[in-house]
């Protein structure tokens, strides 16, 4: 049991590590232009991390229901880029030509 402690505990610090890295290389790249990372909320960049929305919450001084509805709506973000590409897709090869 103690040992089982102890490595959920070190998974957590390694996804805590994990968050810290990538927010600052994130924040690095679009500082000095080295590349243009994709743009997507912080509470989603987390989440893509492996946190939960309660360690989101945590990290962040946020309610765990804010951290959902910014999730919430970064999804619906993608949903409508993703539809909007499909509708500018051609269907068949018919309409390719």
């Amino acid at each position: 049991m103690m040992n089982e402690d102890i490595l959920n505990e070190l998974k957590k610090l390694n996804r805590n590590v994990s968050a810290m890295l990538a927010i600052t290389v994130d924040r690095h790249l679009r500082d000095t232009d080295l590349a243009k990372p994709r743009p997507r909320s912080i509470d989603h960049m987390l989440a893509d991390l492996g946190l939960t929305g309660t360690e989101i919450a945590k990290l962040l001084g946020k309610t765990r229901q804010a951290v959902s509805i910014a999730l919430n709506k970064d999804r619906q973000t993608v949903k409508r880029k993703t539809n909007t590409k499909d509708a500018e897709q051609p269907v068949n090869d018919e309409e390719r030509k």
